[in-house]
């Protein structure tokens, strides 16, 4: 008989524990960020249906954030650990940007007030440059040893290319004039400039 049962993973990857779990903490930031700024936009958008799509990724994004933290103590991560549960069920809550630059950018992007900006800055700029990270990542750290985050950010990622293709099609929809479309490309470019200044979510680690 054939070998039939073929795994094709290699042990070794591109991250040590520790650089998986500065990364980890990086997106967990990223997370919240995402989820604080669709919650607290939900309200004031004119649009129905801008507020249940916000609404909705907003609790997804509370679902990454949280699945990041449970990831955490087993990398070794115990700072702001929950720790009235059973070990197996622990989480730390432990969310840091990597420099003060991205943080820059986090709070440049959560203060905008026009509502086709803010879905450009969420799903155009910080969601699509995360899809970018995750899948990155799930690609090039240990696929045995780090399985279970290469589990996670497939799983994340299956609902931010969700988001990201909403934000797409909202943006085609409400950019329906030249001027709106031209503002809305001169507020993502700068978004951009403060995203790269900063290295992005790693800190251009």
């Amino acid at each position: 008989m054939p070998e039939l049962a073929v795994d094709t993973r290699n042990v070794g990857g591109a991250f040590s524990v520790d650089e998986i779990a500065r990364r980890l903490i990086n997106y967990k930031y990223a997370e919240n960020a995402c989820m604080t700024a669709a919650g607290g936009w939900a309200s004031s958008m004119p649009l129905i249906k801008v507020k249940f799509a916000l609404g909705e990724h907003c609790y997804e994004d509370s679902i990454h954030s949280f699945w990041l933290g449970q990831r955490l103590p087993e990398v070794r991560v115990t700072e702001e650990q929950e720790l009235d549960v059973p070990p197996t069920l622990r989480w730390s809550n432990k969310a840091e940007p990597p420099n003060e630059q991205f943080q820059k950018f986090i709070e440049t992007m959560q203060l905008q007030g026009d509502q086709l900006l803010r879905l450009v800055g969420l799903y155009r700029v910080l969601k699509t440059h995360l899809c970018v990270y995750y899948r990155h990542d799930a690609l090039l750290t240990d696929q045995v040893c780090d399985a279970p985050t290469v589990r996670i950010l497939n799983h994340i990622l299956l609902e931010e290319e969700k988001h990201v293709r909403w934000g797409q099609a909202i943006y085609e929809e409400l950019a329906d004039t030249p001027e709106k479309r031209r503002a809305a490309l001169e507020w993502q470019m700068e978004l951009e400039d403060l995203l790269v200044k900063s290295g992005g979510v790693t800190g251009g680690r």
